[in-house]
């Protein structure tokens, strides 16, 4: 009975120490699944976050590109001059020299074919939002094809030309093609940023 005694407390024992092994590893298997919950909980909302800041940005680029193509293009084409066109309420930076703007608008060449204006940044549009930082959107003229529109009006720079006393011809309507770049960027964090590039048609 003795003998019959001792084993039973020995297997008694083995099976507490079984047991508290099994808890100890289904709490570190429960511990660890929270954490993995958590980290994928805060990732989730990294990520939310940042696709809506770089959505920001983007949406600032397409903003400041549709700007500086449908107003500083075309108003430069008419004449006036980068240091004329006024500040827009305080949203546009000049930084390219009139010069050089004018002769992006209206001289064939490329940022980088040693002649054409190098200038990387042409204005800054800072657009501030109420609810956020603001976002700054750099512009610049990469490359321009001339073409034969008038930079006053829609029609050709040159009429038609009469052959005969029975007809006129028309000379091909060639449009000015300008290669643009925008970059939009969170002031208070540059990393969140979108480029954008694009091929406007005068």
């Amino acid at each position: 009975m003795r003998l019959l005694h001792g084993s039973t407390e020995k297997v008694l024992n083995s099976e507490k120490g079984l047991a508290l092994v099994s808890a100890l590893l289904l709490g570190t298997i429960g511990m660890l699944m929270v954490a993995a919950l958590l980290l994928m909980v805060n990732t989730g909302t990294w990520i939310s976050g940042s696709k809506k800041r770089y959505q920001m940005a983007l949406d600032a680029a397409h903003g400041g590109m549709n700007f500086y193509s449908k107003e500083i293009i075309r108003r430069g084409l008419n004449g006036d001059s980068l240091s004329t066109m006024g500040t827009y309420g305080g949203i546009l930076t000049p930084v390219i020299s009139n010069a050089d703007l004018t002769t992006k608008l209206t001289t064939t060449g490329l940022i980088t074919d040693g002649t054409f204006p190098n200038d990387p940044v042409d204005v800054i549009a800072t657009f501030a939002l109420p609810s956020g930082p603001s976002i700054a959107v750099n512009m610049a003229i990469l490359s321009t094809s001339r073409g034969n529109s008038s930079t006053s009006s829609n029609l050709l720079q040159t009429g038609g030309v009469v052959n005969n006393n029975s007809g006129t011809i028309t000379p091909q309507h060639i449009p000015y093609l300008y290669e643009i770049e925008a970059q939009g960027q969170n002031s208070a964090n540059p990393i969140e940023n979108a480029r954008l590039s694009s091929l406007y048609i005068y």
